[in-house]
């Protein structure tokens, strides 16, 4: 009894440092991988790409894919958000996955000043190759009603010719399934987080 007396708050403390390295082992080494549930059906849409070939949803089924909805004249988000996609397309391309187990779509909702040549620049500048990835244009109103169906919010502000949006990146798998949405101020829109992700549906 009087050692426990002695020796007691030494006890305490080294109970208290066990269970706080158990905490921090289960929560950032031992954290179990999240499961990804599903979401809601992907709504199925069919546009056209720069080049002028069909791309549609539903008929792109049997690969995982990235949606992201952007427009090219943004003077924020869509630019480092297209360059950090352009680099996991290249991770994607070294683990021989592009094109072939994995897609990227992005879609402009501003398909007035969003012509291919523009896009096409605006894809140089972001770091982009088009081997699997598809930039669709349609009519502006049938682009902001896929982004809205997508869950993405998208005003435009007439008077000053542009666009508020909501960041987000969507991932969809193999059957159609939307699994994860990823938001641009989030720390989970990481190439390292998305690669994961990606294996875990593949």
């Amino acid at each position: 009894m009087s050692t426990l007396r002695k020796h007691g708050f030494k006890i305490a403390v080294l109970a208290l440092c066990a269970v706080m390295a158990v905490y921090l082992l289960l929560t950032y080494v031992w954290k179990p991988e999240e499961k990804l549930g599903v979401l809601g059906a992907a709504s199925d849409f069919q546009l056209e790409d720069i080049d002028g070939n069909a791309f549609s949803m539903a008929e792109s089924n049997g690969k995982v894919r990235l949606l992201y909805f952007y427009f090219a004249n943004c003077p924020d988000v869509c630019p480092p958000t297209t360059y950090l996609l352009s680099e996991l397309q290249e991770k994607l391309r070294e683990q021989g996955k592009l094109g072939t187990e994995v897609e990227l779509v992005s879609i402009t909702f501003d398909p007035e000043r969003d012509t291919p040549d523009v896009i096409r620049t605006f894809a140089e500048r972001t770091g982009v190759e088009f081997d699997g990835w598809h930039f669709l244009r349609g009519e502006e109103d049938e682009t902001v009603k896929i982004a809205k169906d997508y869950m993405v919010g998208v005003t435009k502000i007439e008077e000053q010719n542009t666009f508020i949006h909501t960041n987000v990146v969507t991932l969809i798998d193999k059957d159609g399934n939307i699994r994860k949405r990823y938001s641009g101020t989030a720390e989970d829109m990481s190439v390292e987080e998305m690669l994961k992700q990606l294996k875990m549906l593949l």
